[in-house]
């Protein structure tokens, strides 16, 4: 039976070739966003399988009190101590490790110069219990011991073979910048597997407290108060012991972490290992992945065309059911059962699914190259590879698709009566005279949810361009345009100023330890007198021609002295929001002041005007620039722009000049204020092509909607042309019931785009308004779409010939 089902199902879409070439190329469009998004989300869920203890593994997370929702700030981090108090105390825990992020800079081999920090991956401090936690082998090296002794160090595979190439690096030893020497005592397989560990190299930690007698890494790193800096994971017993162990460790942190009278305090949780990707986002993470939010974000805008996609597939075959009814009736007449009817039709909606995803797959692999060039997953360092596993998901997906899409259809006709249907009538279901014209009302409130989710999608997309630009041209308040950054390294800033500020095309050099409102940011607790509680100044180190490079406006006070002394800390520059929450009245009051951080006290020779030091996102936070050399980044050239290829070909040869060991890092700044926002409009870009996918299949279902409609209404057009109707008053009375529908569908769908969109964009302290340059081109797009497939349909209609439309049954 099968057999026969198949054969008169591939007739059937044979015979209708226009229907199923639409609704397969519909379909198609729609499962190939939906295939990309299926390997997305199955990747994400591939992370950290590997971990011998997996299923019971957990890693201590940080909230502020009273703060644990969806949107609330969160940290991956939390006090050092809490392994030790943990592991040693209590039985059910077998075992744990702690991580630390600071571990950065460049490591020094023989053959190369190498920065062992990345926007992807991190390296880090790890304790030796790391490879019994974690499911990392070692291609050279013992696991048991690589991490045991001070100054050993890990290497990613990777790096191994840029640093040493060509040659075994265990044994041999590397340079690093202030530490001295590391010997390698393990390199990594090469990573097969996908975790939210990603790192180039791993320093044991009993190097640690070396290097804080050496005072080269801060001494608070084992704090209770130090939730920042390390990770703690634990490996319980069983999943049953979670919750006591949360209890356990907020009443350690209750006993030894103090907290100020004005300050919330923290609550410790238990994040699972498999739940950290895809999870919540997360602030001080190792590495970077989509959070599960953003892939629901990308799965509605797949529901959003597969639903099109679908509603059209009901449409059209409700539409073609016109030419079917009499096979329904023969095949009823002939013994059919309903059961047999549906089952027909079932398996036709699902071929039709199978054919779809042949050209979506072909349409797939093409979208996969360009999801990946996409700056939102270059940066973060997800990489979409086609996997033979993904494919049986592929299948699936396109049956349950086709069982979904025919589903309605073949309930439908299967009600048809005989009688009705030999006759070529939909107009008797169950018992009810219906008359055509309840489909096509049907019909047309699909019709509109599908030009209601692409309205949608419009003024999404109008709304992320527009705050996209907005973010990009605003007045950040420094001197962006003719700024040029160079990534100094661990170079003396008098060499570099030696070596670029006597360049013909340089006017003034300065130094810098960040970028400013691409926000990075780094606080210290800052007060007035001792007695007084500290509040969080966040602070950019800077040489003193900062503020003219940047043309910072002064509001009191003076800029730093020429002549302060580089070794020694002694002066600050506050911003009026500083100066604000420090208490002072005016800047005028502040000026002169002393200000303490920690144990260190600066005087306030001056106040800035506040800019956006941070993304036009966050509002205007306290600021102080400080100068201490050593942390500086960048230095910042101030320059004239012209031929921009030419000035920045000449930087990258002076650079090579300077240190050809080391790759040239360097731009204009407002060149990397517009990377940093290009997530903005990475989105729109994914939402227009989303958008044009669910337009093109509404514009389909909507061209053989009217199209089937206008065949039921041929002899009123005849007659109407009889009686001397012109071609306006044809298209009017034609196309009213549409125009309406349109109508009525934009003044929903409208208010509700903006209304939805209006929740993300008023949470942005900075941002453009919502007004009517987004409201006219949604509804002109929609308007020009339809009245172009209205116009075209009655014209054919209308100019068939009466004497011939009006004898015809």
């Amino acid at each position: 039976m099968f057999r026969n089902y198949l054969i008169v199902s591939l007739r059937n879409l044979w015979k209708h070739k226009t229907f199923t070439g639409l609704n397969i190329f519909g379909l198609s469009l729609s499962m190939s966003i939906c295939l990309v998004l299926i390997l997305l989300v199955y990747d994400h869920f591939q992370y950290d399988r590997f971990h011998p203890k997996g299923d019971t593994t957990y890693r201590i997370i940080t909230y502020y009190k009273g703060s644990e929702g969806l949107f609330d700030e969160a940290y991956a981090t939390s006090a050092l101590r809490f392994k030790e108090a943990l592991v040693d105390n209590y039985s059910f825990i077998q075992k744990g490790t702690n991580l630390n992020h600071s571990f950065g800079g460049e490591i020094r081999s023989p053959h190369k110069i190498m920065n062992v920090s990345s926007e992807v991956s991190r390296s880090l401090f790890a304790d030796e219990h790391f490879f019994d936690v974690f499911g990392f082998t070692l291609q050279e090296g013992d696991p048991s011991t690589a991490l045991t002794e001070p100054f050993s160090l890990v290497l990613s595979s990777e790096l191994a073979a840029l640093l040493l190439p060509g040659e075994s690096a265990l044994g041999q030893t590397v340079d690093f910048e202030n530490h001295g020497s590391y010997k390698i005592t393990g390199v990594t397989d090469p990573f097969e597997e996908n975790s939210h560990i990603k790192f180039k190299a791993l320093a044991s930690f009993s190097t640690y407290p070396i290097l804080v007698e050496k005072e080269v890494l801060s001494k608070r790193y084992e704090e209770w108060s130090n939730i920042w800096d390390n990770y703690n994971y634990l490996v319980l017993n069983s999943d049953s012991d979670r919750a006591e162990t949360e209890r356990i460790i907020n009443e350690i942190a209750e006993a030894n972490i103090e907290v100020d009278e004005d300050d919330p305090g923290y609550t410790f949780r238990l994040q699972a290992i498999n739940e950290i990707v895809p999870g919540r986002l997360m602030s001080n993470e190792i590495s970077f992945a989509l959070p599960w939010f953003v892939l629901s974000f990308f799965g509605l805008l797949g529901l959003i065309v597969l639903v099109t996609a679908s509603i059209n597939y009901t449409n059209l075959s409700i539409a073609k059911a016109l030419s079917r009814t009499r096979e329904i009736g023969i095949r009823k007449v002939n013994g059919a059962s309903r059961k047999q009817i549906i089952s027909q039709f079932l398996l036709e909606s699902t071929l039709t699914a199978v054919l779809s995803l042949l050209l979506a797959v072909a349409i797939y692999k093409y979208l996969i190259g360009v999801t990946n060039e996409l700056w939102i997953f270059s940066t973060i360092g997800i990489s979409l590879e086609d996997t033979l596993s993904a494919y049986g998901y592929f299948v699936l997906f396109s049956i349950l698709l086709g069982l979904l899409t025919g589903i309605g259809p073949a309930v439908f006709l299967s009600r048809l009566k005989v009688v009705t249907s030999l006759k070529g009538s939909l107009g008797q279901v169950k018992g009810r005279k219906r008359s055509f014209a309840s489909y096509i009302f049907g019909k047309r409130t699909l019709i509109s949810v599908q030009f209601t989710l692409s309205i949608l999608m419009l003024v999404s997309i109008l709304i992320l361009n527009k705050e996209a630009r907005f973010l990009v041209n605003s007045n950040y308040g420094f001197n962006e345009a003719e700024t040029f950054y160079v990534n100094v390294y661990d170079h003396d800033p008098a060499s570099i100023q030696q070596h670029f500020g006597g360049m013909s095309d340089v006017q003034e050099l300065t130094f810098t330890s960040h970028h400013p409102a691409i926000g990075r940011s780094h606080g210290d607790r800052v007060k007035r007198d001792q007695d007084q509680e500290p509040i969080v100044v966040y602070n950019f180190d800077v040489d003193p021609k900062y503020i003219d490079v940047m043309e910072l406006e002064l509001l009191a006070g003076r800029n730093f002295p020429q002549d302060a002394p580089d070794e020694n800390e002694k002066f600050v520059l506050l911003n009026e929001q500083a100066v604000s929450a420090l208490g002072f009245d005016s800047p005028n009051h502040a000026v002169g002041e002393i200000v303490y951080i920690d144990t260190l006290s600066l005087s306030v020779v001056g106040v800035v005007k506040d800019y956006h030091w941070e993304p036009l996102m966050q509002s205007i936070r306290p600021l102080a620039l400080r100068i201490r050399p050593e942390r500086y980044e960048y230095a910042y050239l101030k320059v004239q722009r012209g031929d921009l290829v030419t000035l920045k070909k000449r930087m990258e040869e002076a650079w090579i000049d300077f240190d050809p060991a080391r790759d040239f890092k360097g731009g204009f700044l407002d060149e990397q204020l517009d990377e940093f926002y290009q997530f903005f409009f990475d989105i729109g870009n994914i939402l227009l092509y989303v958008a044009s996918i669910a337009l093109s299949i509404t514009a389909l279902g909507f061209l053989g909607m009217v199209s089937f409609e206008l065949k039921t209404r041929v002899k009123e057009i005849g007659i109407r042309k009889v009686l001397g109707a012109s071609f306006r008053s044809l298209a009017y009375s034609m196309s009213k019931g549409f125009i309406i529908m349109i109508a009525v569908t934009s003044l929903i769908a409208i208010p509700a785009g903006v209304w939805v969109n209006s929740l993300w964009v008023y949470e942005m302290a900075f941002y453009a308004p919502l007004d009517a340059s987004i409201i006219i081109p949604s509804i002109a797009i929609v308007v020009v779409i339809a009245a172009l497939t209205i116009i075209s349909q009655v014209w054919v209609n209308a100019n068939k010939n009466p004497s011939e439309t009006l004898r015809t049954e």
